[in-house]
This record gives C-alpha cells, sequence and structure tokens, in this order.
C-alpha cells in the first residue's frame, strides 16, 4: 500500500474511534446526570424535611412565648388593677366593689404565673 492510502487507512480509523469515544462519553454522561438527580432528589427531602422540622419548632417557641407573654401581661394587669383598688380605699375609705381588672377564662384556669 501506498502512504496515502496508509494515511487515509489510519484516518479512518481515528474518526472510527472517535466516534467511539464520544459514544461511551454520552453513555457516561446520561448515566452522570440520572445519578445526580437521584442524589438532588435525595437532598431536596432532607431540605423538605429540615425545614418542617425547623418550622414546627419555631412554631412551638413563638407559641411558648406568646403564652409567657400574655401570662405576664395579666399579673401586671392584675397588680396594677390591685393597686388601683388599694389607692380607691385610702382615697374613699371604701371599695366600690368594682372589678378592674378580670383574668380571662382561660388563665384563670392555670392561675397567675407571672
Amino acid at each position: 500500500m501506498g502512504r496515502i492510502t496508509d494515511d487515509f487507512m489510519r484516518l479512518v480509523d481515528e474518526i472510527h474511534g472517535g466516534h467511539r469515544d464520544r459514544q461511551q462519553m454520552m453513555r457516561d454522561l446520561g448515566r452522570n446526570a440520572a445519578e445526580r438527580k437521584r442524589q438532588v432528589k435525595g437532598m431536596q427531602a432532607g431540605f423538605h424535611a429540615a425545614h418542617a422540622e425547623m418550622s414546627m419548632g419555631q412554631k412551638n417557641a413563638l407559641r411558648d412565648f406568646a403564652k409567657g407573654i400574655e401570662d405576664q401581661v395579666c399579673g401586671l394587669l392584675e397588680g396594677f388593677a390591685g393597686d388601683l383598688a388599694g389607692a380607691r380605699r385610702a382615697w374613699g375609705g371604701t371599695s366600690s366593689g368594682r372589678v378592674i381588672f378580670k383574668r380571662p377564662a382561660k388563665h384563670r384556669a392555670a392561675g397567675k404565673g407571672v
């Protein structure tokens, strides 16, 4: 065979080799993409679970905080009402019997709780 024929044969082999390499690379990319999708779905599921857990914890903490503030305010209002009733007795001699502050029913059952 001549030099041109040998060069063309080598070129054809390189082209076929390049096609095979490209096909293998495309298969590998497809497998890698599918694996990456599975990994991302797993991470997203973990994120959703962590978010739900954090959300529930935050909700409970805010509820407890609001309850504590509500109890403190009721305690302060009861103290203020008592002071006001005492001042009325001191100035007028007797209490009018008027209720200045009445703790809401849900707080009366739980006690004063300051």
